[in-house]
């Protein structure tokens, strides 16, 4: 005869529990998660871009102390968006704007789970008066009622790592409008140095930077002129001193300072007047990849903007290579974006979570050549006018360009170092 157990009351309603929160969190996983997004993927920034943001920043020195307005068009928003929310995860962003209100998605891209890849959200924003109000907030097909979103998104704003830009718009926007037009902004000029003081207090964060610093001063003091002095010839030694240097605690941190060494020594004084590097090399080489120079420079740009928070650095990133390229009048090119792709690709790495951090730094340490970062480049189009690549591509929204693309970071993908481990 089988003998019958039974449970205490307050064991079953505590099982009960347990397995009708584990139903609804998987439930809600569900239903925020997808495996697509609904959003287009976006591809970047072109030069257009970059010009449009240097031209809305340009201040001459008396408009400092003075008020500014701008109008920020739809484009602008999108790319300001994207471009901060960059910083803390990679994401694809979409902004109407309409007469007192825009409306935002925004499609967060996460490590990959059972459930999906790509979290979405969308939510409008209304203005009245001077006021704004949150309504239709939805995190994937879940809906947030309107009196608990406009809590939980500025507690979340008012919060690591976003408060200090809330400080920043806080102290220095003085009106915020919504038109047909775009969105109408009213600021003291005086946030432009406010914001670099903002990058001068990221960099203070590094108390080993002058050592990574010192040794590549050793490396290019011993390096043979007669040779390239390769990418690989410096990130490897300091990633090797970051990973026996570091922890896991330290590791991120580590991995940053690393990234800016490097980019400070390719850029030569450029970056150098733009952040308290402080070092004169004994020194100066060229630094090459693929028997290139312009490669290395869009790696480590590109590692840096996706890895350090600095937008005046990326402002000005961004008008050297401008100026670069107009005076050579090289045009578009599939390598510079391979590049460019895969330098994002390993500063979100080098600082995706302490655990990946170290491992970055272990497979770094032992890494051979550039080619373990940098995919091979062959075949790739390039040195394409404007007329050139509309008669071959059309767009950035071409079937062909995205193939291409596609190609790129299917090469990407391909080098372990960029796999899942």
């Amino acid at each position: 005869m089988r003998k019958s157990f039974n449970l205490p009351r307050p064991v079953k309603l505590l099982l009960y529990t347990c397995l009708i929160v584990t139903v609804l969190f998987n439930l809600l996983l569900w239903l925020a998660v997808d495996d697509t997004p609904l959003l287009k993927i976006h591809q970047g920034f072109n030069r257009e871009d970059i010009q449009r943001a240097k031209q809305l920043l340009r201040l001459s020195p008396e408009e400092r102390s003075e008020v500014k307005t701008i109008v920020l068009n739809q484009k602008d928003v999108n790319i300001a968006v994207s471009y901060l929310l960059n910083h803390f995860f990679e994401n694809t962003v979409q902004i109407q704007i309409g007469k007192h209100l825009i409306f935002a998605q925004i499609a967060v891209f996460v490590p990959q789970t059972v459930w999906g890849r790509y979290l979405d959200f969308s939510f409008k924003l209304i203005q009245n008066g001077n006021s704004f109000e949150i309504t239709s907030f939805k995190i994937g097909e879940i809906s947030i009622p309107d009196q608990a979103a406009n809590y939980l998104i500025p507690a979340i704003l008012h919060t690591t790592p976003f408060k200090k830009y809330w400080h920043l718009g806080e102290q220095y926007l003085k009106e915020v409008h919504f038109t047909a037009e775009g969105i109408q902004i009213s600021y003291l000029g005086a946030i432009v140095d406010a914001a670099k003081q903002l990058v001068i207090q990221q960099h203070r964060e590094y108390p080993n930077l002058h050592l990574y610093q010192q040794q590549i001063n050793d490396i290019v003091s011993q390096h043979d002129p007669a040779w390239r002095l390769s990418l690989m010839d410096l990130m490897q030694p300091l990633f090797l001193s970051a990973y026996l240097r570091s922890n896991e605690d330290t590791a991120i941190r580590e991995n940053r300072a690393v990234i800016i060494a490097v980019g400070g020594y390719i850029y030569k004084y450029d970056l150098r007047r733009y952040l308290p590097l402080g070092l004169v090399y004994s020194k100066e080489y060229s630094v090459f990849a693929y028997k290139r120079i312009d490669i290395p420079q869009h790696f480590i740009a590109s590692a840096l903007l996706a890895a350090v928070d600095s937008p005046l650095l990326g402002e000005r990133l961004g008008e050297d290579k401008e100026l670069a390229d107009a005076k050579k009048g090289s045009g578009f090119s599939f390598i510079d974006l391979t590049a460019d792709r895969a330098g994002t690709r390993f500063g979100r790495q080098a600082i995706s979570s302490p655990k990946q951090a170290r491992e970055l730094q272990h497979l770094m340490s032992q890494a051979k050549d550039y080619t373990s970062i940098i995919p091979d480049i062959q075949g790739l189009p390039e040195h394409m006018d404007e007329p050139a690549f509309k008669a071959r591509f059309s767009d950035t929204d071409s079937v062909l360009y995205r193939n291409m693309i596609a190609e790129i970071d299917d090469r990407i993908n391909a080098l372990p170092l960029y796999q899942k481990h």
